[in-house]
């Protein structure tokens, strides 16, 4: 599943979900207020049932970075997913639009970092804002991969990726890059964080 930015039409408030939220949760503002700057959107009919039988996919959040030059960015996904066993490989959903997006095509090469329950304010941090604006790594630990790539030290762990160019896919809104493993460390053996959880906890 891919999650979208909605922004409250009223505060300004920025979501990242596939839904909108119920409420905005710091105006109060209804679920109809949100918008997204992708052209989607389900009939308000259904859109709860949706929301309730999504939450029960299980898949997880992550930090998906790349690097361009000497410059690095991150952002949330939450489409990693193993494609082969041999040779190892894991393929990414990363939206065209995003500055990650530009990284990965330039650099042939990601990283994603799995994060830990508690890791809800890294979530907002690389979630909600672009990094054209925001140096989203600024004061935040991490090192480097054998790819050049910047990881969160104190994350579960991660693994890092050479993207196979003939194997990447146009899926419309999103790209998908299927890469080899390149190299992985489990960094903290410590609950990694699902969706399902964010769901519960991002509010609270």
């Amino acid at each position: 599943m891919i999650a979208q930015n909605w922004v409250c039409g009223e505060c300004g408030f920025a979501a990242i979900d596939l839904f909108p939220p119920e409420h905005c949760p710091k105006c109060g503002s209804g679920r109809k207020n949100f918008k997204s700057k992708d052209e989607y959107s389900f009939p308000e009919d259904k859109i709860d049932d949706l929301i309730r039988i999504c939450e029960k996919i299980s898949y997880g959040l992550y930090l998906v970075s790349s690097v361009d030059g000497d410059k690095i960015n991150g952002q949330i996904c939450n489409t990693l997913f193993q494609i082969t066993s041999t040779p190892p490989s894991f393929a990414i959903g990363i939206n065209h639009r995003n500055l990650t997006h530009d990284y990965i095509v330039k650099s042939g090469v990601f990283a994603a970092t799995i994060l830990g329950e508690n890791d809800q304010r890294i979530v907002r941090r690389f979630g909600y804002r672009s990094g054209r604006d925001f140096e989203k790594f600024k004061s935040i630990p991490f090192i480097t991969g054998d790819t050049g790539c910047p990881i969160l030290n104190n994350a579960v762990g991660y693994i890092e990726c050479s993207v196979m160019k003939e194997k990447t896919v146009d899926a419309g809104t999103h790209t998908i890059f299927i890469g080899n493993i390149v190299g992985g460390k489990l960094l903290n053996d410590i609950e990694p964080m699902t969706y399902a959880y964010y769901s519960k906890v991002k509010n609270t």
